[in-house]
């Protein structure tokens, strides 16, 4: 027997704005468990709509699944789409009007990637009794703290480049523009795409042209978040900010290490276990770890391919993620408890290329262990011995180019582990290496840098990367972390004066990665990854409003009353 697909089918919210859904049944008679996914993006757009689960396979597995457009977006009704404004309300009537069809066996779960995985936690929040479980993949969690922000720099390229290439083109083909009038205005977003340095070069970012400020039916949220440079409690009512609280179903968690939202799933889950609203909360929720940038699921991720181990598409040569969250349907919606056995967690050792099971994140095992920077760019374990430092200009009108990390950008710009060849002679950037590796070093867990350091700047940033070095000298990004002096200042009430030595604290999130024997590790420290992150003006306005710029004098302290130093994880060896 086939799958039935039932199209545009109309969802009333409690104001009378009907949604729209498309819903994929399964072969024979129902009633059958409920899998939702609430999307932005196009529920008829497959490629990505699909992406971790296939709902044709699923309703072939006897689950209804239920692919709805977002307030404002697509075949939905509503004026105009502000990110997360309404989906916690939005989500419950859904769940209400599910829960009552008869086609639902009054269990559901919820799903998605993304924007999507942001709905699917929003969902749980809710505490709706027909709600089983969640299995939200590369989800945000703080709207300011781990998603267009990070360590108070904005993720400008982030957050431009998602305005007007994702949002943008839907957002002007239904406000019904005469044909001249949307030729004209998809040109320019076009145009602005084509020359997108150029266009989050200008100043000041608050007035950006390509986002037409005078347009309050276009992309308005882009200046909104803008005027919310520090976190407030506009940007801590946009998501769902840490409320794990109020979850008292679990959660199967997918995650990548080169993914822009590793931050928000490694908070989601410990804040499921350590403060999961039930038992089964916080004890069967569950994090998976792949090698993966942002909506890209292959063994070869930046410049590195990972072994066919590591697809999505085949995960360890035994499923699929569609499989894998089947499973854990299966386990939650339909009590079938063998289904799902896995353990707490599982993460792919990049460098040894192999998945590994932990009962734990992160591994108590991993021993948190200082590498000091030293006089003569060198990284070592030992602790320096006398007092050095170096120094390096950071000049806002030639900052540091974007060259691999956890992106969500245009396509240029490649995301993962990418050769470092075209930074590494910049003025800008300073490089400690390690000698050469006698055996394999691992390290999972959280990294941190701790940078002793002072700047003429009234406020500055600092970008630092931890690196692998190969044999051959190439260097790829490992991990990375970037920090607005204002922001840590602002977070601990201090005060700097230009000139002062302050350690600056860098989170670098976490990585699971071995530094094979012949190898040698790197850090790099600059003071920019543009168009990544806004430029800091060094003037002491913020990157959004200010005009100018001024350089500034950065000056990197090494000795041993100021140990400037990595903080690695390391694993003890066999």
């Amino acid at each position: 027997m086939s799958i039935a697909i039932d199209k545009n089918v109309a969802v009333s919210m409690r104001d009378g704005t009907l949604l729209r859904a498309d819903i994929y049944r399964p072969p024979g008679s129902g009633p059958h468990p409920v899998l939702l996914q609430r999307t932005p993006y196009n529920r008829e757009f497959l490629p990505l709509v699909t992406m971790t689960l296939d709902p044709i396979r699923a309703a072939s597995a006897g689950f209804t699944v239920v692919i709805q457009d977002v307030r404002a977006r697509w075949a939905s009704e509503g004026d105009v789409f502000t990110p997360y404004n309404n989906e916690a309300q939005d989500g419950l009537d859904t769940l209400d009007w599910l829960a009552e069809q008869s086609f639902c066996d009054g269990n559901i779960g919820a799903y998605g990637l993304s924007y999507m995985g942001g709905t699917t936690w929003l969902n749980a929040v809710s505490g709706h009794p027909a709600l089983k479980a969640i299995s939200p993949t590369t989800a945000p969690n703080d709207f300011w703290h781990d998603h267009f922000w990070r360590g108070g720099a904005l993720h400008l390229s982030t957050l431009v480049s998602w305005a007007l290439r994702v949002i943008g083109p839907a957002a002007l083909l239904r406000r019904g523009l005469e044909p001249v009038e949307l030729g004209t205005r998809l040109a320019e977003l076009a145009e602005a795409l084509d020359r997108f340095d150029e266009t989050v070069s200008q100043r000041p970012l608050n007035k950006l042209g390509a986002a037409r400020p005078e347009d309050e039916q276009f992309v308005p949220f882009v200046f909104e978040m803008m005027q919310h440079s520090t976190p407030d409690d506009w940007t801590a009512s946009r998501l769902f900010s840490n409320r794990h609280d109020q979850v008292k179903v679990p959660a199967l968690i997918i995650a990548g290490w080169h993914d822009l939202l590793l931050g928000a799933d490694l908070s989601h889950y410990r804040g499921m276990i350590e403060n999961g609203g039930s038992k089964s909360a916080r004890e069967q929720t569950r994090l998976v770890v792949g090698p993966w940038s942002h909506a890209m699921f292959l063994n070869y991720v930046g410049q590195v391919d990972f072994g066919f181990r590591s697809s999505g598409y085949l995960l360890d040569i035994r499923e699929d993620l569609t499989q894998l969250q089947l499973r854990w349907f299966n386990r939650w919606l339909r009590g079938m408890d063998e289904a799902f056995t896995d353990p707490p967690v599982r993460i792919f050792v990049q460098g040894k290329n192999r998945w590994r099971d932990e009962t734990e994140w992160p591994p108590r095992r991993a021993e948190t262990t200082p590498w000091y920077l030293h006089a003569g760019n060198r990284l070592g374990p030992e602790q320096p011995a006398v007092e050095s430092s170096c120094n390096y200009v950071y000049d806002p009108e030639d900052p540091c180019p974007t060259l691999g990390g956890n992106l969500l950008m245009p396509p240029q710009y490649t995301p993962g582990p990418v050769a470092q060849t075209a930074i590494l002679d910049r003025r800008d950037v300073v490089s400690f290496t390690s000698k050469t590796l006698g055996s394999d070093l691992e390290i999972t867990g959280p990294v941190t840098v701790d940078l002793h350091a002072s700047t003429s700047a009234l406020d500055t940033d600092w970008v630092v990367k931890l690196c692998d070095v190969h044999p051959d000298g190439r260097t790829f990004n490992v991990c990375d972390g970037v920090l607005r002096a204002s922001h840590q200042l602002r977070e601990h009430n201090l005060s700097m004066t230009p000139g002062d030595t302050l350690c600056w604290h860098l989170d670098l999130w976490a990585t699971s990665h071995v530094f094979a024997a012949g190898h040698q590790i790197r850090l790099l420290v600059t003071s920019s990854d543009f168009p990544r992150y806004d430029r800091n003006p060094n003037t002491g306005e913020t990157g959004t409003e200010a005009t100018a710029s001024v350089p500034a004098l950065q000056r990197i302290y090494l000795g041993p009353g100021t140990p400037s130093c990595v903080n690695l994880p390391v694993v003890p060896g066999k």
